[in-house]
């Protein structure tokens, strides 16, 4: 038996988004079914999870006979090699793969991450004027030699949807509902072609599904901290 940790509630604009659906999204790819542990603050912090999870964060995947894994990255490389799916035969694309796997969580993901702290947490309207620009300029600099090595190619590594895309993809969802795809058509396609994946369509509607069925009271945090956040 499968189980993955998700968050039980997140505001909306996390819902899809939250690090959970990319276990969600690849176990979905391999056909294997899974069960969704959902967590609140109290129980991320509880020392049963964190010698799972040592920071405390989702997802952990728990599997029968196997040891609990942590790190949406770590899982997502393990499913799609054992599984076989996602997962290119070639010993030299095998490489790739795991490479562009890394390149997401590292490269490209905490310039998204900038931007998305910026426009959502940061409050005071001064400093977010002059800290944004910046953070864009850093961000686009990154899209820009991701777009090149994408160039035509329909995927990151020949011409098959692998862990690689799954995982860079998921990234680069941060910076919907940005400017920041606007000057790069190719990433945007890209994009648009692996979330169109019917794996990928459950695992987000899976998660929305969950989230809703909770409330900020749930997580112990109070609601009107929330109220002007969408």
């Amino acid at each position: 038996m499968i189980t993955v940790t998700a968050l039980k509630w997140v505001p909306p604009f996390a819902a899809g988004q939250v690090r959970d659906h990319r276990v969600r999204w690849v176990l979905n790819e391999a056909g294997w079914d899974y069960e969704v542990d959902l967590m609140d603050p109290k129980g991320l912090e509880a020392d049963l999870y964190r010698a799972e999870q040592p920071f405390g964060q989702v997802p952990v995947m728990r599997e029968t006979g196997r040891p609990t894994l942590f790190e949406s990255g770590a899982i997502v490389l393990d499913v799609a090699e054992r599984s076989g799916r996602l997962w290119p035969a070639d010993a030299d694309q095998q490489a790739l793969v795991r490479s562009w796997v890394v390149a997401a969580l590292n490269s490209v993901e905490p310039f998204l991450m900038n931007l998305a702290e910026v426009d959502v947490f940061l409050r005071d309207p001064e400093h977010k004027r002059l800290r944004r620009p910046g953070v864009v300029a850093t961000a686009k600099q990154r899209l820009e030699r991701l777009s090149a090595a994408l160039g035509s190619q329909s995927y990151l590594v020949g011409d098959m949807f692998t862990a690689a895309d799954l995982m860079m993809s998921s990234v680069l969802k941060i910076a919907g509902g940005t400017e920041l795809l606007d000057d790069f058509q190719n990433l945007a396609a890209f994009c648009d072609r692996c979330f169109a994946r019917p794996a990928h369509r459950k695992a987000v509607a899976d998660q929305r599904q969950d989230i809703a069925q909770y409330g900020p009271e749930d997580m112990g945090w109070d609601p009107a901290l929330f109220a002007s956040v969408n």
